[in-house]
C-alpha cells in the first residue's frame, strides 16, 4: 500500500492501557472513517519500573517503525504530556489533541506523596496505586519522579496546532494546568467541559471534535472526507 501520508497515535494515561474505554472508542471511530490509528502499550510489561523515558522510547520506536510524512498525536492524562513532549522532538508531529493532559507531573505527584506516603519521599521506594488496567492495587517505583525531572527541562514551545479538552470537575489534574499551557500560545486552544478526569460523559462529542480539529489543522488534507 506504500507509505501513508498521515498516521495517528493514541497515548494512554498512567495506570491505564491500550484497552481503556477512550482508547477503544478512538480505535473504533477512526477505523470507521479509515484513519490509521496506532495504540501502543506504553507500559511495555513493567508497570513497577515505569518512567517517562521508557515511554518516550516506545513512542520514538513506533514512529521510526511506521514512517509517515505527518503524525497526529492523541493523548490522555500522562499520555497528553508525553504527546506534547514528543511534538518537541519529532518534527513530523503536526497536530496534538490532548485530554486532561498531565502537565506539571512531578509537582503534582510529589504533593500527593508527601501527604499520603511521607516516608517514601525521602528515599527511593515503592508506592501502591490502584491500576485501572489490571483492576487492582500495584506498586510503582519512585524512580519515576527522578526520571520525570529530566523531562521538565524540555521547552514545550514548538508551534504545533494543539487542542486541549479538560474537565471542570477533574480532581486528578487541575484544569489550571491546561489554562496555563494555552496562555500566550496562539496555536493552542482549550475547551472546558463539565466532566471529570475520565471525560467519559463527553466521549462521543470528543471523538467528533478530534476529527474536526485534525481536519481544521490541515493534517487530513483537502481531499479527505469521512
Amino acid at each position: 500500500m506504500g507509505t501513508p501520508d498521515v498516521l495517528f497515535i493514541y497515548l494512554h494515561g498512567f495506570a491505564s492501557g491500550p484497552g481503556s474505554n477512550k482508547a477503544r472508542a478512538f480505535r473504533k471511530r477512526f477505523s470507521e472513517i479509515n484513519l490509521p490509528l496506532l495504540v501502543p502499550d506504553l507500559e511495555n510489561g513493567d508497570f513497577r519500573n515505569l518512567t517517562l523515558s521508557r515511554q518516550m522510547d516506545v513512542i520514538r520506536w513506533l514512529i521510526h517503525r511506521n514512517p509517515a510524512r505527518k503524525y497526529g498525536l492523541i493523548g490522555s492524562s500522562m499520555g497528553g504530556y508525553l504527546a506534547a513532549l514528543t511534538a518537541q522532538l519529532q518534527p513530523r508531529v503536526r497536530a496534538l489533541y490532548l485530554m486532561c493532559p498531565g502537565f506539571d507531573f512531578v509537582q503534582r505527584w510529589e504533593t500527593r506523596i508527601k501527604k499520603e506516603y511521607p516516608y517514601h519521599f525521602r528515599s527511593p521506594g515503592l508506592i501502591p496505586l490502584f491500576n485501572y488496567r489490571y483492576n487492582k492495587v500495584m506498586d510503582f517505583s519512585t524512580g519515576l519522579f527522578e526520571d520525570a525531572r529530566l523531562w521538565e527541562q524540555v521547552d514545550l514551545g514548538r508551534e504545533v496546532p494543539t487542542r486541549l479538552v479538560h474537565g471542570l470537575q477533574d480532581d486528578i489534574v487541575d484544569i489550571e494546568n491546561s489554562r496555563n499551557f494555552v496562555r500566550n500560545k496562539s496555536w493552542a486552544e482549550l475547551v472546558e467541559l463539565d466532566s471529570d478526569h475520565g471525560l467519559l460523559s463527553h466521549l462521543d462529542w470528543i471523538l467528533e471534535d478530534s476529527i474536526r480539529f485534525f481536519r481544521a489543522s490541515g493534517l487530513l488534507g483537502a481531499g479527505w472526507n469521512s
